[in-house]
Protein backbone atom coordinates (compact mmCIF):
# COMPACT_ATOMS: atom_id res chain seq x y z
CA UNK A 1 0.00 0.00 0.00
CA UNK A 2 1.43 3.72 -0.76
CA UNK A 3 0.53 6.88 0.96
CA UNK A 4 0.83 10.08 0.69
CA UNK A 5 0.53 12.86 2.72
CA UNK A 6 1.06 17.29 2.32
CA UNK A 7 0.45 19.27 5.46
CA UNK A 8 1.58 23.12 3.98
CA UNK A 9 5.57 22.55 3.17
CA UNK A 10 5.45 19.01 4.49
CA UNK A 11 5.02 15.70 2.15
CA UNK A 12 5.16 12.59 3.54
CA UNK A 13 5.32 9.62 1.00
CA UNK A 14 5.26 6.27 2.50
CA UNK A 15 5.17 2.62 1.23
CA UNK A 16 6.07 1.19 -2.25
CA UNK A 17 6.61 3.92 -5.06
CA UNK A 18 6.76 1.46 -7.98
CA UNK A 19 5.44 2.20 -11.20
CA UNK A 20 1.65 1.75 -10.60
CA UNK A 21 1.72 4.25 -7.49
CA UNK A 22 4.23 6.86 -9.86
CA UNK A 23 1.80 6.48 -12.46
CA UNK A 24 -0.99 7.63 -10.34
CA UNK A 25 1.02 10.16 -8.88
CA UNK A 26 2.05 11.36 -12.33
CA UNK A 27 -1.25 11.63 -13.10
CA UNK A 28 -2.86 13.28 -10.49
CA UNK A 29 -0.28 15.35 -9.54
CA UNK A 30 -1.16 15.69 -5.45
CA UNK A 31 1.34 17.80 -4.66
CA UNK A 32 0.55 21.16 -4.17
CA UNK A 33 3.58 23.88 -5.03
CA UNK A 34 2.09 26.35 -2.85
CA UNK A 35 4.88 27.22 -0.64
CA UNK A 36 8.19 28.79 -1.19
CA UNK A 37 10.02 25.42 -0.39
CA UNK A 38 8.64 21.88 0.27
CA UNK A 39 10.15 19.58 2.07
CA UNK A 40 9.55 15.65 0.95
CA UNK A 41 10.23 12.64 3.47
CA UNK A 42 11.41 9.76 2.15
CA UNK A 43 12.04 7.76 4.77
CA UNK A 44 9.10 5.42 4.93
CA UNK A 45 9.49 4.22 1.20
CA UNK A 46 9.80 0.79 0.91
CA UNK A 47 10.48 0.12 -2.47
CA UNK A 48 12.47 2.30 -5.28
CA UNK A 49 12.61 1.80 -8.82
CA UNK A 50 13.19 3.99 -12.07
CA UNK A 51 10.33 5.04 -12.09
CA UNK A 52 10.53 6.36 -8.72
CA UNK A 53 13.08 8.38 -10.07
CA UNK A 54 11.30 9.48 -12.85
CA UNK A 55 8.58 11.04 -10.22
CA UNK A 56 11.10 12.88 -8.52
CA UNK A 57 12.30 14.60 -11.37
CA UNK A 58 8.66 15.78 -12.37
CA UNK A 59 8.22 17.43 -8.94
CA UNK A 60 11.61 18.86 -9.40
CA UNK A 61 10.53 20.24 -12.69
CA UNK A 62 7.07 21.40 -11.49
CA UNK A 63 8.38 23.10 -8.42
CA UNK A 64 10.79 24.85 -10.48
CA UNK A 65 8.32 26.15 -13.04
CA UNK A 66 6.15 27.39 -9.98
CA UNK A 67 9.15 28.88 -7.92
CA UNK A 68 9.27 26.33 -5.55
CA UNK A 69 12.26 24.45 -3.88
CA UNK A 70 12.16 21.53 -3.13
CA UNK A 71 14.53 18.94 -1.17
CA UNK A 72 14.41 15.14 -0.81
CA UNK A 73 14.80 14.12 2.53
CA UNK A 74 16.16 11.00 3.91
CA UNK A 75 16.77 8.92 0.88
CA UNK A 76 17.16 5.72 1.46
CA UNK A 77 20.65 3.81 -0.11
CA UNK A 78 18.63 2.35 -2.86
CA UNK A 79 17.23 5.15 -4.47
CA UNK A 80 20.89 7.01 -4.21
CA UNK A 81 22.20 4.02 -5.50
CA UNK A 82 19.90 4.48 -8.71
CA UNK A 83 20.38 8.43 -9.45
CA UNK A 84 23.95 7.93 -9.00
CA UNK A 85 23.81 4.65 -11.95
CA UNK A 86 21.35 7.28 -13.80
CA UNK A 87 24.12 10.00 -13.24
CA UNK A 88 21.67 13.04 -12.04
CA UNK A 89 22.37 12.89 -7.88
CA UNK A 90 23.74 16.04 -8.94
CA UNK A 91 20.61 17.14 -10.37
CA UNK A 92 18.04 16.19 -7.32
CA UNK A 93 18.10 17.98 -4.12
CA UNK A 94 18.40 14.41 -2.02
CA UNK A 95 19.91 14.15 1.68
CA UNK A 96 20.41 10.66 3.24
CA UNK A 97 18.77 8.79 5.54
Amino acid sequence: MFKFEQQQNRVKLSGRLNFETVADLLNKSPIRFDEPEIQVDLSEITRFNSASLALLLDWLKKSQQKGCQIKYHNAPDQLLAIAHAYGIEQELPLTSA
